[in-house]
């Protein structure tokens, strides 16, 4: 029986870590699996057995500041982001792979695409935070989530806050803290939270990527809130985003205009979903995953034959 590999560690070139763990067939397709914010690599363990079943090798980092993995020094963007997992995939020996973002996770799956097009072969993004700092990027997006978003992240210390008193909680009370992720969230959502394999699963997800602090989490709200530097016309493998209509967890309308940069990504939106809707849903989005990488790495067999 197959065992997913859990807290590997790389150290990078600059002596830093970055932590990791690979769920699925080990010999399997690869992909690289982006957790949302905050996170950790244990954000697809629920995962595990589909990957198995379909062959798929996923490779789950913490990103910047969660978990074991150390954030670099100074402000580095997503783009910088792409190098760290480039020198993962190169230790790995992936030549090619595709790439899944959830959440928090979408931005820096949009980036391993810009900026290693030659080798993502297929552009996964369940529920993800999309560009909201320029007026037309915020067109439709509510007064709350422009202050999350775009007002919070610019009052000095108050996403820390946020996120050490959401720390706090779960260290004392995970009950408490999924009661509180409860209240905020849809109907879908509440109905998914009470099910004890996903909140448990959740809880510990969260608790391994706050675990040393909230860095991570103050990063990406603080990346979230300014212009993404990336070039999208580079990006032109499949790509495909899942949005539930019952998500209030990031701007829905924000994500809908991510089409319009992304030529080929197109939109599943399903009504009566939430924000974590992937709990219970990973086999599709592995399914489309599976079915792109094949059909890319055919194609790349043929052109070199």
């Amino acid at each position: 029986m197959l065992v997913a590999k859990l807290d590997l560690v790389h150290k990078l070139p600059d002596g830093r870590r970055l932590s990791y763990c690979e769920y699925g067939d080990a010999d399997g397709l690869a992909i690289v699996a982006l957790h949302g914010t905050p996170g950790s690599r244990y954000k697809f363990g629920l995962a595990d057995r589909e990957a198995r079943r379909l062959g798929l090798r996923l490779i789950s980092p913490d990103r910047w500041g969660y978990g074991l993995s150390d954030a670099p020094p100074g402000a580095p963007g997503f783009g910088e982001y792409a190098s760290d997992i480039a020198e993962l995939a190169r230790v790995l020996n992936l030549s090619r792979f595709g790439v899944v973002g959830i959440s928090g996770g979408g931005p820096y799956a949009v980036a391993l695409a810009s900026q290693m097009p030659e080798r993502v072969d297929a552009l996964a993004l369940v529920a993800p935070v999309a560009p909201v700092s320029k007026a037309e990027e915020r067109d439709g997006v509510s007064l709350f989530h422009r202050f999350a978003f775009r007002g919070l992240p610019r009052v000095p210390g108050a996403v820390s806050l946020a996120f050490q008193y959401f720390r706090g909680v779960l260290a004392v009370s995970p009950t408490l803290a999924t009661r509180t992720m409860a209240a905020c969230a849809g109907r879908p959502d509440r109905i998914l939270l009470a099910d004890p394999a996903i909140r448990n699963d959740l809880v510990r997800t969260f608790r391994a990527g706050l675990c040393f602090g909230v860095r991570g989490a103050a990063r990406d709200m603080d990346y979230f809130s300014r212009s993404w530097p990336l070039d999208f016309t580079g990006i032109d493998m499949p790509g495909r985003m899942w949005l539930g209509g019952q998500d209030r967890k990031i701007p829905l309308p924000a994500a809908r205009k991510l089409t319009q940069r992304l030529e080929r990504l197109d939109i599943v939106e399903t009504a009566d979903a939430g924000h974590f809707w992937v709990t219970k849903h990973y086999p599709k989005v592995l399914e489309w995953l599976r079915e792109k990488l094949c059909a890319q790495a055919n194609e790349h067999s043929g052109a070199n034959s």
